[in-house]
């Protein structure tokens, strides 16, 4: 893809709508972007690694270029989904645990 003419505004959208970088970026408009990026789409996305392996990719400093346009689990070892069944399996089990523990015969 040609050079993308935006500001860190364009690639912090581009990143945020697609999970990925769709066009090319210049490493100061990369930089930009993870120096203007709000603390809610680093925390809840991975666009803050997605634009930093693109910037590292550009700069010669990965061994695979193709890796800046895939997308990251976050680090965690499970998927949030996994996550969120095993709370609910866990707080189910403390409920049932503390009803029967109310209802035993004293």
């Amino acid at each position: 893809a040609a050079a993308a003419g935006g500001s860190a505004a364009a690639v912090i959208a581009d990143c945020n709508s697609h999970l990925k970088l769709t066009q090319t970026y210049s490493p100061v408009q990369l930089r930009s972007a993870l120096t203007a990026m709000p603390a809610s789409v680093k925390e809840y996305t991975n666009c803050y690694d997605v634009i930093q392996r693109s910037l590292l990719s550009q700069l010669g400093k990965t061994a695979a270029p193709g890796a800046a346009s895939s997308s990251s689990s976050g680090g965690s070892f499970f998927s949030a989904p996994v996550i969120i069944v095993l709370v609910v399996l866990g707080l189910g089990a403390g409920a049932s645990g503390a009803l029967a523990f109310r209802r035993r015969p004293r």
